[in-house]
């Protein structure tokens, strides 16, 4: 009688490891939705800084008239509409790199950058997470509307 007992008691107590793995098994859970989360809302702001670097050196590279104020004017405010239709949270600034000509020939490079909070927990305070991107185009060399010669066709 004392054999079954003893038997039983290890079968009802095999168990107990499962109810002592359950917390740790939902704390991994969140904490790697929440690293999952972060890690897509980096790879949404790289994105969105993609498309207003190249937005924004398009818009440069295709402006009519002569104008280099304007063009730059536009092409700024071209990547960052384009960056504002991800709707993300966090700033956003769309820039020229080094010097930028509207000439023929010409290359123009224009970099964006968009910054997206960190998930703090417990109150934490981290800085953000950056992501740029930069964009190059050359100004068509048979474009109308621009004084001067194409020199790099030649």
């Amino acid at each position: 009688m004392r054999r079954v007992a003893a038997r039983r008691i290890r079968r009802d107590a095999s168990g107990v490891v499962g109810a002592e793995v359950l917390p740790f098994v939902i704390l991994v859970f969140v904490g790697g939705t929440l690293v999952f989360a972060q890690a897509w809302a980096a790879l949404d702001a790289k994105i969105a800084a993609v498309a207003g670097a190249r937005e924004a050196a398009r818009t440069f590279v295709e402006h009519r008239g002569p104008r280099f104020g304007d063009a730059a004017d536009a092409s700024v405010v071209a990547g960052m509409q384009a960056m504002s239709g991800y709707r993300l949270s966090g700033s956003a600034s769309v820039q020229p790199v080094g010097a930028v000509r509207l000439r023929r020939c010409e290359r123009v490079t224009f970099e964006a950058t968009r910054e997206v909070p960190r998930l703090a927990l417990l109150g934490g305070r981290w800085s953000p997470v950056t992501a740029s991107a930069r964009a190059s185009e050359i100004v068509d060399p048979f474009r109308h509307g621009l004084s001067g010669r194409a020199l790099c066709g030649q």
